[in-house]
């Protein structure tokens, strides 16, 4: 639980999410430890629930909104962590940008770690977000949610962090080189 705790500070302090929005998450086995519905994610003491990897558990009313889009991305991929934000250029891009397409980033580290990021689109909690979700990430790092921002997947909650800040660097940089280029 410290080590989402850690990361959820670490997500608002560099605006990968508001307090508010966005949701962290980590594999254990056939469990998943997950930030509960409404917490803010910068003061996440107290507020991460354990729930069942397979089901429904009785902490599921309490869990997090995305509880069935961590689900289904644990089922589908090698992952065992999950971090899920609202950084703002990453929400830009994904609504300048269709549903069904892959943004590809200019920057060198981007390419070299994300090669391309996905755009799928879904309601909040939704299970077709979930299956399009889970999908893109069976082959990518991190998804673009259309208007809803960033799933990023790792190995560990460190290598989540790591590709969720890098979609909002990409992010930006492509903003701002798309903007340029339009001139």
């Amino acid at each position: 639980m410290e080590e989402l705790i850690k990361y959820g500070k670490k997500m608002v302090a560099q605006r990968l999410a508001h307090s508010h929005f966005g949701n962290v998450s980590k594999r254990i086995g056939d469990r998943i430890l997950i930030s509960t519905t409404g917490s803010m994610l910068d003061e996440l003491e107290g507020q991460i629930v354990e729930v069942s990897l397979s089901g429904p558990s009785s902490l599921d009313m309490i869990a997090s909104t995305e509880l069935v889009v961590h689900r289904e991305i644990y089922k589908e991929t090698s992952a065992l962590a999950v971090l899920h934000g609202h950084s703002e250029f990453a929400v830009v891009l994904s609504l300048l940008y269709p549903a069904g397409t892959e943004l590809r980033p200019e920057d060198s580290e981007s390419v070299y770690l994300l090669h391309e990021i996905p755009i799928v689109q879904g309601g909040v909690g939704s299970r077709g977000l979930a299956q399009s979700t889970a999908a893109a990430l069976c082959d990518h790092k991190a998804v673009l949610v259309r208007g809803h921002g960033v799933f990023a997947r790792g190995n560990t909650v460190d290598e989540a962090f790591v590709a969720l800040s890098s979609v909002e660097h990409s992010c930006k940089v492509k903003y701002f080189t798309d903007l340029w280029n339009r001139k």
